[in-house]
Protein backbone atom coordinates (compact mmCIF):
# COMPACT_ATOMS: atom_id res chain seq x y z
CA UNK A 1 0.00 0.00 0.00
CA UNK A 2 3.01 2.07 -0.25
CA UNK A 3 1.80 4.30 -3.32
CA UNK A 4 -1.86 4.49 -1.75
CA UNK A 5 0.05 5.64 1.61
CA UNK A 6 2.13 8.21 -0.19
CA UNK A 7 -0.70 9.86 -2.35
CA UNK A 8 -3.34 9.46 1.04
CA UNK A 9 -1.28 11.82 2.80
CA UNK A 10 -3.98 12.06 5.56
CA UNK A 11 -3.64 10.30 8.28
CA UNK A 12 -5.31 9.95 11.82
CA UNK A 13 -4.70 9.20 14.69
CA UNK A 14 -6.82 7.16 17.63
CA UNK A 15 -6.10 7.29 20.66
CA UNK A 16 -7.82 3.59 22.60
CA UNK A 17 -7.00 3.44 26.62
CA UNK A 18 -6.75 -0.17 27.74
CA UNK A 19 -6.17 -0.77 31.40
CA UNK A 20 -4.42 -4.12 31.98
CA UNK A 21 -5.19 -5.21 35.51
CA UNK A 22 -2.85 -7.82 37.50
CA UNK A 23 -4.41 -10.97 38.23
CA UNK A 24 -4.30 -11.60 42.44
CA UNK A 25 -4.64 -15.17 43.00
CA UNK A 26 -6.13 -15.97 46.15
CA UNK A 27 -5.35 -18.79 48.80
CA UNK A 28 -7.89 -21.37 48.71
CA UNK A 29 -8.16 -23.43 52.58
CA UNK A 30 -11.06 -25.53 53.30
CA UNK A 31 -11.55 -25.13 57.93
CA UNK A 32 -12.56 -28.72 59.31
CA UNK A 33 -15.38 -28.34 62.28
CA UNK A 34 -14.07 -28.91 66.14
CA UNK A 35 -12.67 -32.28 66.39
CA UNK A 36 -11.97 -34.31 69.84
CA UNK A 37 -7.97 -35.57 69.48
CA UNK A 38 -7.45 -37.25 73.21
CA UNK A 39 -5.40 -34.54 75.42
CA UNK A 40 -5.49 -31.88 73.00
CA UNK A 41 -8.89 -31.10 73.26
CA UNK A 42 -11.38 -29.13 70.39
CA UNK A 43 -8.67 -28.39 67.73
CA UNK A 44 -10.26 -26.46 64.81
CA UNK A 45 -8.26 -27.41 61.93
CA UNK A 46 -7.69 -25.81 58.66
CA UNK A 47 -5.41 -27.02 55.81
CA UNK A 48 -5.00 -25.74 52.24
CA UNK A 49 -5.87 -27.69 49.32
CA UNK A 50 -3.20 -27.28 46.37
CA UNK A 51 -5.19 -28.57 43.42
CA UNK A 52 -8.28 -27.33 44.06
CA UNK A 53 -6.39 -24.08 44.52
CA UNK A 54 -4.60 -24.26 41.15
CA UNK A 55 -7.69 -25.13 39.24
CA UNK A 56 -9.75 -22.57 40.08
CA UNK A 57 -7.29 -19.82 40.32
CA UNK A 58 -5.89 -21.02 36.71
CA UNK A 59 -9.07 -21.25 35.56
CA UNK A 60 -9.89 -17.48 36.45
CA UNK A 61 -6.96 -16.41 34.68
CA UNK A 62 -7.43 -18.21 31.79
CA UNK A 63 -11.30 -16.82 31.10
CA UNK A 64 -9.94 -13.15 31.88
CA UNK A 65 -7.50 -13.88 29.49
CA UNK A 66 -9.97 -14.71 26.97
CA UNK A 67 -11.89 -11.90 28.00
CA UNK A 68 -9.13 -9.67 27.20
CA UNK A 69 -8.12 -11.30 23.75
CA UNK A 70 -12.04 -10.76 22.59
CA UNK A 71 -12.08 -7.10 23.58
CA UNK A 72 -8.64 -6.49 21.75
CA UNK A 73 -9.52 -8.40 19.03
CA UNK A 74 -13.29 -6.49 18.89
CA UNK A 75 -11.02 -3.16 18.97
CA UNK A 76 -8.84 -4.34 15.85
CA UNK A 77 -11.90 -5.01 14.20
CA UNK A 78 -13.38 -1.94 14.37
CA UNK A 79 -10.12 0.05 13.46
CA UNK A 80 -10.14 -2.56 10.07
CA UNK A 81 -13.71 -1.43 9.23
CA UNK A 82 -13.06 1.95 9.54
CA UNK A 83 -9.54 1.69 7.21
CA UNK A 84 -11.73 -0.48 4.54
CA UNK A 85 -14.46 1.84 4.87
CA UNK A 86 -11.62 4.62 4.29
CA UNK A 87 -10.06 3.11 1.08
CA UNK A 88 -13.61 2.15 -0.18
CA UNK A 89 -14.41 5.94 -0.29
CA UNK A 90 -11.29 7.37 -1.60
CA UNK A 91 -10.92 8.44 -4.97
CA UNK A 92 -8.17 5.58 -5.86
CA UNK A 93 -10.95 2.74 -5.31
CA UNK A 94 -13.41 3.91 -8.01
CA UNK A 95 -10.63 4.87 -10.51
CA UNK A 96 -10.89 2.92 -13.72
CA UNK A 97 -7.55 3.17 -16.15
CA UNK A 98 -8.74 3.06 -19.15
CA UNK A 99 -5.63 1.94 -21.70
CA UNK A 100 -5.22 3.90 -24.35
CA UNK A 101 -6.11 2.84 -27.99
CA UNK A 102 -2.69 3.41 -29.03
CA UNK A 103 -1.10 1.75 -26.61
CA UNK A 104 1.46 -1.10 -27.72
CA UNK A 105 1.51 -3.30 -24.67
CA UNK A 106 -0.25 -6.04 -23.67
CA UNK A 107 -1.16 -5.97 -19.50
CA UNK A 108 -1.26 -8.60 -17.83
CA UNK A 109 -2.59 -8.26 -14.07
CA UNK A 110 -3.34 -10.73 -11.50
CA UNK A 111 -5.59 -9.90 -8.31
CA UNK A 112 -3.59 -10.84 -5.62
CA UNK A 113 -0.35 -10.26 -7.23
CA UNK A 114 2.00 -7.43 -6.82
CA UNK A 115 3.73 -7.42 -10.11
CA UNK A 116 1.60 -6.11 -13.22
CA UNK A 117 3.40 -7.58 -16.46
CA UNK A 118 3.94 -5.92 -19.87
CA UNK A 119 4.41 -7.62 -23.05
CA UNK A 120 5.14 -6.72 -26.80
CA UNK A 121 6.98 -7.80 -29.90
CA UNK A 122 9.17 -5.15 -31.72
CA UNK A 123 10.31 -6.99 -34.80
CA UNK A 124 12.00 -9.87 -33.63
CA UNK A 125 12.44 -8.41 -30.23
CA UNK A 126 10.25 -9.31 -27.16
CA UNK A 127 9.62 -6.92 -24.34
CA UNK A 128 8.74 -7.28 -21.33
CA UNK A 129 7.89 -4.66 -18.37
CA UNK A 130 7.73 -5.95 -15.20
CA UNK A 131 6.10 -3.70 -12.74
CA UNK A 132 6.46 -4.21 -9.11
CA UNK A 133 4.30 -2.86 -6.82
CA UNK A 134 6.91 -1.00 -3.95
CA UNK A 135 6.13 -1.62 -0.33
CA UNK A 136 8.24 0.97 1.10
CA UNK A 137 7.58 4.95 0.95
CA UNK A 138 8.32 6.19 -2.88
CA UNK A 139 11.51 8.13 -3.09
CA UNK A 140 12.43 10.36 -5.83
CA UNK A 141 16.25 9.03 -7.31
CA UNK A 142 17.20 11.95 -9.48
CA UNK A 143 19.15 14.61 -7.69
CA UNK A 144 17.25 16.98 -9.92
CA UNK A 145 13.97 15.62 -8.28
CA UNK A 146 14.52 17.48 -4.71
CA UNK A 147 14.90 20.63 -4.17
CA UNK A 148 17.91 21.35 -2.17
CA UNK A 149 16.65 24.84 -0.65
CA UNK A 150 13.30 24.02 0.74
CA UNK A 151 12.08 20.47 1.53
CA UNK A 152 9.32 19.30 -1.36
CA UNK A 153 6.89 15.95 -0.91
CA UNK A 154 8.54 12.85 -2.76
CA UNK A 155 7.51 11.89 -6.58
CA UNK A 156 4.88 9.10 -6.97
CA UNK A 157 7.18 6.23 -8.31
CA UNK A 158 7.00 2.66 -9.19
CA UNK A 159 10.07 0.51 -10.25
CA UNK A 160 10.15 -0.86 -13.52
CA UNK A 161 12.76 -4.21 -14.94
CA UNK A 162 12.39 -3.40 -18.97
CA UNK A 163 13.79 -6.98 -20.61
CA UNK A 164 14.40 -6.69 -24.51
CA UNK A 165 15.32 -9.95 -25.63
CA UNK A 166 16.49 -11.35 -28.78
CA UNK A 167 15.38 -14.88 -30.86
CA UNK A 168 19.19 -16.35 -30.01
CA UNK A 169 18.77 -15.99 -26.30
CA UNK A 170 20.64 -12.73 -25.34
CA UNK A 171 18.76 -10.24 -23.61
CA UNK A 172 19.26 -6.55 -22.65
CA UNK A 173 17.48 -5.83 -18.79
CA UNK A 174 16.74 -1.96 -17.93
CA UNK A 175 16.82 -1.65 -14.44
CA UNK A 176 14.30 1.81 -14.22
CA UNK A 177 12.01 4.01 -12.24
CA UNK A 178 8.46 5.24 -13.40
CA UNK A 179 7.96 8.62 -12.33
CA UNK A 180 5.07 11.56 -13.90
CA UNK A 181 5.65 12.13 -17.00
CA UNK A 182 9.41 11.15 -17.16
CA UNK A 183 11.25 7.54 -16.96
CA UNK A 184 14.94 6.79 -14.82
CA UNK A 185 17.19 4.27 -15.62
CA UNK A 186 19.32 3.22 -12.82
CA UNK A 187 21.15 0.28 -14.81
CA UNK A 188 21.49 -1.48 -17.71
CA UNK A 189 22.78 -5.42 -17.24
CA UNK A 190 23.58 -8.14 -20.69
CA UNK A 191 22.28 -11.57 -20.40
CA UNK A 192 23.91 -14.02 -22.83
CA UNK A 193 22.25 -17.36 -23.48
CA UNK A 194 22.75 -20.05 -21.64
CA UNK A 195 24.69 -18.06 -18.70
CA UNK A 196 23.42 -18.83 -15.47
CA UNK A 197 22.41 -15.75 -12.93
CA UNK A 198 25.52 -15.06 -10.24
CA UNK A 199 25.19 -12.45 -7.63
CA UNK A 200 29.17 -12.19 -8.51
CA UNK A 201 28.59 -11.07 -11.77
CA UNK A 202 29.47 -7.68 -13.03
CA UNK A 203 26.18 -5.78 -13.73
CA UNK A 204 27.59 -2.56 -15.24
CA UNK A 205 28.22 0.41 -14.10
CA UNK A 206 25.93 3.05 -12.32
CA UNK A 207 23.85 4.46 -15.01
CA UNK A 208 24.64 7.98 -14.38
CA UNK A 209 28.38 7.34 -14.65
CA UNK A 210 27.59 7.20 -18.54
CA UNK A 211 28.65 9.23 -21.22
CA UNK A 212 26.05 11.95 -21.52
CA UNK A 213 25.81 10.69 -25.29
CA UNK A 214 25.24 6.81 -24.76
CA UNK A 215 22.76 7.95 -21.48
CA UNK A 216 20.67 9.71 -24.52
CA UNK A 217 21.17 7.24 -27.09
CA UNK A 218 19.76 4.66 -24.09
CA UNK A 219 16.39 6.55 -23.49
CA UNK A 220 15.56 6.89 -27.15
CA UNK A 221 16.20 3.16 -27.62
CA UNK A 222 13.68 2.41 -24.68
CA UNK A 223 10.83 5.69 -26.11
CA UNK A 224 10.89 3.93 -29.98
CA UNK A 225 10.10 0.50 -28.20
CA UNK A 226 7.16 2.37 -25.79
CA UNK A 227 8.81 2.99 -22.97
CA UNK A 228 7.83 7.18 -23.20
CA UNK A 229 6.64 9.54 -20.92
CA UNK A 230 3.03 8.45 -21.54
CA UNK A 231 3.45 4.70 -20.52
CA UNK A 232 4.96 6.33 -17.28
CA UNK A 233 1.88 7.90 -16.76
CA UNK A 234 -0.33 5.20 -17.79
CA UNK A 235 1.81 2.90 -15.45
CA UNK A 236 1.48 5.17 -12.28
CA UNK A 237 -2.11 5.69 -12.51
CA UNK A 238 -2.80 1.90 -12.93
CA UNK A 239 -0.74 0.50 -10.11
CA UNK A 240 -1.94 3.36 -7.76
CA UNK A 241 -5.50 2.17 -8.61
CA UNK A 242 -4.21 -1.81 -8.15
CA UNK A 243 -2.31 -0.76 -4.90
CA UNK A 244 -5.52 0.72 -3.45
CA UNK A 245 -7.22 -2.54 -4.53
CA UNK A 246 -5.09 -4.88 -3.40
CA UNK A 247 -4.92 -3.42 0.01
CA UNK A 248 -8.53 -3.56 0.56
CA UNK A 249 -8.54 -7.07 -0.28
CA UNK A 250 -5.59 -7.62 2.07
CA UNK A 251 -7.68 -6.00 4.93
CA UNK A 252 -10.32 -7.96 4.39
CA UNK A 253 -8.79 -11.04 4.38
CA UNK A 254 -7.01 -10.01 7.96
CA UNK A 255 -10.41 -9.20 9.31
CA UNK A 256 -11.89 -12.15 8.07
CA UNK A 257 -8.84 -13.64 10.25
CA UNK A 258 -9.84 -12.43 13.82
CA UNK A 259 -13.44 -13.30 12.46
CA UNK A 260 -13.25 -16.62 12.26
Amino acid sequence: MALYSAIRRASYKSTIPLSLRSIATATSSYSSPAVKNGNCGSVSRSFSIPLLQYYYSTSAVKKKKRKQQSSFDDILLQIIDSEIKFALDSDFHECVVDTPDDFPFKVQDISGKKVVVLTRDYGEETINIVVDMPNAGCENAEDDAVNSEEESEPQPSVPLSVIVSKENGSSLEFDVRAFPNKISICGISINEPKSSSNQLDYRGPAFSLLNESLQKSFYEYLEVRGLNSSTANFLLEYIISKDTKEYIRWLKNIKNFFEK
